[in-house]
């Protein structure tokens, strides 16, 4: 076998060292690397290959960043996607052992174990974080597409607010995005859930709770309700059924500092009023409209109601 100058190792070595030792067989030749060179090395149990164009030079079980590499580079034109990217941007929650990746609609996608290709028609050097060494989604990107490719549509609603929650974005940048994917899954509750993140009065104002209390047969409520605490401060009810109460809380209520204070309030509530009060998120009003009514007529049943 012919050794390798110094002078053409060099280059290959930087390729390694910042591609984490995954280089495809195409690297490999035009620093010198014959395919007999390669197959020689593979067999003999040095390296590994993985589909059809990515050695990792090694015999070790690949490391998260490894695996990541080789989904790209698997791919003509390709960049780590949804959770994927989302995680690489920081987002924790949301773990997918499954590394997700984008190529453009036209690309052909070829499998490799533990990818899973997306291919989209609006996909773009524009989307691709001009930071980040693996080529990768920008945040907003990542959040949208991993929402509409979620079946489940809690998920789907959590993973935007927990992006703005862990200050990766905000509802404002992704907007855009969303508005720009408007043939995604979920695409209208999504846009619903952008506006609760924002905190919009439109976004409240779609809810009609007085649907959903006729729904399960009650009356309509008495609405934005105050009480004065033992400290003197107004305290406001969502909705007020005599009996109970409502609160309504939007997409963002599960920040801590902000709800700890909502639990603050509703304990005072509770206490000044002597009446139980219901929870129930904005997205639990779309989505899940059944209990949220089962929930009310269980609440008036016991609690009774005006």
């Amino acid at each position: 076998m012919p050794r390798l100058s110094p002078a053409k190792l060099l280059p290959l070595h930087n390729i390694a060292e910042l591609q984490d030792g995954v280089l495809t067989r195409r690297q490999l030749r035009e620093h010198g690397y014959t395919e007999g060179v390669v197959r020689s090395r593979i067999k003999g149990g040095k390296w590994q290959t993985f589909g059809r164009d990515v050695v990792v030079m090694h015999n070790a079980r690949p490391t998260k960043n490894q695996r990541q590499w080789i989904a790209v580079l698997s791919q003509h034109l390709a960049a780590l996607a949804g959770v994927s990217a989302a995680a690489a941007h920081g987002l924790t929650g949301f773990d997918d052992d499954t590394v997700h990746i984008l190529i453009p609609h036209r690309a052909r996608g070829h499998p490799v174990a533990g990818v899973r290709v997306h291919t989209s028609r609006s996909f773009d050097a524009r989307h691709i974080h001009p930071g980040r060494t693996i080529p990768t989604v920008r945040i907003e990107r990542a959040l949208v597409d991993a929402a509409s490719w979620m079946p489940g549509e809690r998920k789907a609603c959590g993973i935007l607010a927990a992006g703005v929650q862990q200050r990766l974005t905000t509802a404002e940048r992704l907007r855009p995005q969303l508005a720009a994917a408007h043939r995604a899954r979920h695409h209208r509750l999504l846009m619903s859930v952008i506006d609760d993140i924002e905190g919009g009065a439109q976004s409240f104002a779609e809810i009609d709770i007085a649907r959903f209390a006729r729904s399960a047969g009650l009356p309509a409520p008495v609405r934005q309700v105050f009480r004065y605490d033992d400290g003197g401060r107004r305290r406001w009810l969502d909705a007020d059924f005599d009996g109970f109460s409502v609160e309504i809380d939007g997409a963002l209520h599960l920040r801590p500092l902000r709800y700890w204070d909502d639990m603050e309030r509703q304990n005072d509530l509770v206490i000044v009023t002597g009446k139980p009060i219901l929870r129930f998120s904005t997205v639990a009003f779309r989505i899940a409209e059944s209990k949220v009514v089962a929930q009310l007529a269980g609440a008036a049943s016991r609690f009774g109601h005006s």
